[in-house]
């Protein structure tokens, strides 16, 4: 079939249309689907995800070119329902409200996403970026009203640059296709009224990627959001973020001296800032956060080469932060509001404390992890391109990182745990069969994408050059 390639996507719509529609049964009803819900919808998206490798790997163009099959989409896609899938079934359920709106919200994050990745041309990017951003306000608003209304501002302002920018370069290129725009900017000359709206644009698309996770990081501790709405935010939404600016960096790349000084001052903030921040931090959940901005940080940093190797190991180390970031949070569950409420969790909670060290050190970049073959490649790809100066700095970031995550792991597996009675709403996850083999499954994922780096990057090269670069 021509359009089996979108099955997958199919599939995540379907399943959250259904989630969406359970919210019309009777509570007694609901009651009895509720404790089945993750397993469900775990198996949907594996399901999903079995069938975009099987038939994404066929290239073509649909839709007149509004939709396209290539590697970064058949490599953002399949990350996205690895993440999704394993997030879900690791979540702490009793810790979270409305389970099926929840995982209905994940799964339009997870879409938006996906629609992201398979662009061919800016609204398609522009429509994607939306619908992730308005499904992770929605999760976050059951619970923090006040975080999703912040969270929406934030997201119109960015979205209002970013429609500015995008309207800017479709006058400028006269076409809205990516692959078009490059084609026509070959030719032209890099001046300052193309100069701001591209800065705009990518100034948005920066915001959407590292301040979001940091803004979720600074709001107020209680009451706190649900674990699951957390790896929301920090991971998918902001994945879609970076898969867009992949995508718009490497139309934009033979003008890339108009925004490239401007993109590595943003990638060093990201990459320093969010290590010095993860480490004044006290609270897990916020200290993940600010390890995923850091993380965004060096993805940033990879764009800033301007050429294939240095994009084709930024698209590397997204696959790693997208499951590190969006699995993260929903492993260490309420746990996650006070770092006293970890004490002595690695023998408490075995699973899910090798799950979550794992997801903490692959963000700080710690070898031999996912996280740090990433942030080698792009550290080797400035090297190359001579950009010294960023590179030292996220050699700093990554310090700082790994030195705050090492305060974590003291905390799990050195201290006594605390009485029961003291904990408050940072209680211990609930054991289940279902989220100790998705804690499992978290940390062959993650050790894995170290183990088979090599084909990884291979296959992330690949789609750095199905975008066109050389």
């Amino acid at each position: 079939m021509k359009y089996a390639t979108f099955v997958p996507e199919a599939m995540v719509v379907a399943a959250a249309v259904v989630l969406l529609l359970m919210g019309r049964l009777r509570p007694v009803q609901l009651r009895r689907l509720r404790s089945r819900l993750p397993a469900w919808a775990a198996i949907v998206l594996l399901i999903a995800f079995g069938i975009e490798l099987y038939s994404g790997g066929t290239i073509g163009s649909y839709f007149g070119g509004g939709l396209v099959q290539d590697r970064l989409a058949l490599f953002a896609k399949a990350a996205g329902l690895l993440a999704a899938a394993t997030a879900i079934a690791v979540a702490d359920w009793p810790s979270e409200e409305s389970p099926s709106v929840a995982i209905a919200m994940s799964m339009l994050a997870l879409f938006g996403l996906m629609v992201v990745a398979s662009a061919g041309d800016l609204v398609g990017v522009w429509a994607g970026l939306e619908l992730a951003g308005a499904a992770g306000v929605a999760m976050l608003a059951i619970r923090r009203p006040d975080l999703g209304l912040r969270l929406l501002l934030l997201g119109a302002a960015a979205s209002a640059m970013t429609l500015v920018g995008l309207a800017y370069v479709y006058a400028t290129a006269g076409t809205a296709d990516l692959l078009g725009i490059r084609q026509v900017l070959l030719g032209a000359a890099p001046t300052l009224p193309l100069a701001l709206p591209v800065l705009i644009l990518l100034g948005a698309l920066a915001f959407r990627a590292a301040m979001t996770p940091a803004q979720i990081a600074a709001g107020p501790v209680q009451p706190p959001a649900s674990p699951l709405s957390t790896g929301l935010v920090v991971g998918l939404v902001a994945a879609a973020a970076l898969v867009a600016a992949v995508k718009i960096a490497a139309a934009l790349s033979p003008v890339s001296g108009v925004y490239g000084p401007y993109l590595e001052v943003v990638a060093a903030l990201a990459m320093v800032g969010g290590g010095a921040a993860a480490l004044a931090v006290r609270t897990p959940r916020a200290r993940i956060a600010f390890l995923a901005a850091g993380q965004a940080g060096w993805v940033l940093a990879g764009l800033a080469t301007h050429y294939r190797g240095g994009i084709g190991s930024a698209v590397f180390l997204l696959g790693a932060f997208v499951v590190a970031a969006t699995a993260g949070p929903a492993a260490v569950g309420a746990a996650g509001f006070a770092e006293a409420a970890l004490a002595g969790i690695g023998t408490l909670r075995p699973h899910r404390a090798a799950a979550l060290t794992l997801a903490l050190l692959s963000l700080a970049g710690a070898p031999p992890l996912a996280g740090f073959f990433g942030e080698f490649a792009i550290g080797t790809a400035l090297a190359t391109s001579g950009h010294f100066e960023l590179l030292a700095l996220g050699l700093l970031g990554t310090l700082l990182s790994v030195i705050a995550v090492l305060g974590t792991l003291r905390v799990m597996y050195l201290q006594n745990p605390i009485e029961e009675a003291r904990r408050g709403p940072a209680a211990l996850p609930v054991l289940s069969r279902l989220s100790a083999a998705a804690a499992v499954g978290i940390c062959i994922l993650i050790a894995a994408y170290g183990l088979f780096a090599s084909p990884i990057l291979a296959l992330a090269d690949q789609s750095a050059e199905g975008l066109g670069l050389k």
